[in-house]
């Protein structure tokens, strides 16, 4: 049973306009399913209220529409909590696969302004008997108050560790900017946003409480308004994939054609041909973003093991893609016989982020065919190339980018391996492992000048390239080379 000091306690949070969970929550009764869906019983079996008292206020002809409480503005109260279980758009859930959810809201900064003057209200009244440190937190206390209704609701478990579907409720409040502006002067002191909740509760615990005194009304009055539900959104965690793409043909580019260039004709990319696929296995997808661990050139094939690309596919209605349905993407993807996709998996963001910036930073081996002109001696030429085991270059923004008005300083970057061989005529084959960044089409033909040496200027002749294959991305020395001549 409560003692006399306790019933006091209760009957000052009462009073002053609070609704019982609230006063639940600052007596720390609030451990309990029975603290949340049956409030009066939960204080009658704390010897708060009596249970005529009880019987009382749940009779059908006393039951009215509480006013809003003074400290939640509505939040923890039932017409709220009500309305956010009859939600239209509850029922959009039902579309999603996970078994497991976790739910937020967002609320004005003004209740927490609010809860922190009764908490000193109370604290200076009761400083024996009120326990500030042992209140539950405003969010956590309303997560509590409505997870075990949307669980047998919805027919799914609440569990914010790991779900991956989120339900966000969002509320309003017709007078929080002349609540919170009661705070302005000490939050425009300190730098930070009065609407802002985040902002508010670390100015919270800053200011002293003679301060706070002096700017807030100390308890808080009762307020004219209640909570609004203002917006209500779901939404799953995205899904990472992680895979390797071989391109085989020099009119395809690596990404879509972005919307706003009509006349790009172009033609089909990568991307989407891998998204098509995608998508027709395990459904449509409200947004997908693609991205490789560098850019290519539409003329440039891909080949070896393949590129690293990275799939995040937002709010899918399922939790996992397993590898059997990675290994159906592929084969469809496959069947194109322009694009060839391997190792397709499921993976953490973080991981595909590693594993993506280790190729970024790896050498590439490239296959580039190119045609020789003004030279005196072909195997003079080649000769000249075959002696340099590596090379330092000295790159300037090339020519054919100037127009973007991009600036940065003279680039050096490494040539690890070369070596050029003769196929015929005043054609040769130049095989390079370079460092992830060069030009190659410039080191070749010098770009008048802005890229030193050059295969050009090595050669004494013109250089130009044909064609040009990425074959492999290697992080150990020498790269191994996929067999067979470049084609054009």
């Amino acid at each position: 049973m409560a003692s006399d000091q306790e019933l006091l306690l209760y009957k000052e949070i009462i009073n002053r306009g609070c609704c019982q969970r609230c006063a639940l929550r600052y007596l720390c009764c609030d451990k309990t399913l029975i603290s949340f869906d049956f409030p009066s019983t939960s204080l009658v079996n704390f010897g708060y209220m009596s249970p005529m008292e009880e019987f009382e206020m749940e009779r059908p002809s006393k039951k009215k529409k509480p006013n809003a409480c003074t400290v939640c503005l509505g939040l923890f109260q039932d017409p709220l909590i009500e309305e956010i279980m009859t939600h239209e758009d509850i029922s959009k859930i039902a579309e999603y696969k996970c078994q497991l959810y976790t739910v937020h809201i967002t609320f004005p900064a003004c209740v927490l302004i609010r809860d922190h003057s009764m908490k000193i209200h109370l604290q200076r009244m009761f400083p024996e008997t009120f326990n500030v440190e042992a209140v539950t937190k405003i969010n956590h206390f309303w997560r509590q108050c409505v997870e075990h209704k949307l669980s047998k609701l919805l027919g799914k478990k609440c569990n914010p560790r790991t779900s991956k579907l989120t339900l966000h409720f969002y509320t309003s409040y017709q007078l929080e900017n002349e609540e919170v502006a009661f705070v302005q002067e000490f939050v425009k002191d300190n730098l930070v946003h009065p609407s802002s909740r985040h902002s508010v509760a670390t100015l919270l615990q800053s200011v002293p409480d003679e301060k706070f005194i002096q700017m807030v009304n100390i308890p808080p009055k009762v307020p004219f308004y209640s909570l609004d539900l203002a917006e209500f959104k779901v939404f799953s965690e995205s899904i990472h994939l992680i895979g390797n793409y071989c391109k085989y043909s020099r009119k395809l580019l690596q990404m879509q054609i972005p919307d706003d260039l009509a006349d790009y004709t172009a033609g089909d990319s990568v991307e989407n041909i891998i998204v098509r696929a995608v998508k027709q296995v395990v459904g449509e997808i409200k947004q997908v973003s693609f991205q490789a661990s560098s850019f290519d050139d539409p003329s440039v094939r891909v080949l070896g093991n393949g590129k690293t690309f990275h799939l995040q596919l937002f709010d899918p209605k399922f939790e996992e893609i397993p590898r059997s349905v990675c290994q159906k993407i592929e084969k469809i993807i496959n069947k194109t016989k322009v694009v060839r996709v391997t190792n397709l998996q499921q993976n953490n963001k973080k991981d595909i982020s590693l594993a993506m910036d280790s190729e970024n930073l790896s050498p590439r081996l490239f296959k580039a065919l190119c045609l020789i002109q003004d030279f005196k001696n072909l195997d003079q030429c080649i000769n000249a190339v075959n002696m340099y085991p590596n090379l330092m270059v000295n790159q300037k923004l090339p020519i054919r980018m100037l127009h973007q008005n991009r600036r940065y300083d003279l680039r050096k970057k490494k040539i690890y391996f070369m070596k050029a061989t003769k196929l015929r005529d005043n054609l040769i084959e130049l095989e390079l492992c370079i460092e992830n960044g060069l030009n190659i089409r410039e080191f070749i033909d010098g770009d008048l000048g802005r890229t030193s040496p050059s295969v050009s200027e090595i050669m004494r002749a013109k250089a130009g390239i044909l064609a040009l294959d990425v074959i492999d991305f290697r992080t150990t020395l020498p790269c191994a080379a996929e067999e067979g001549e470049v084609v054009i």
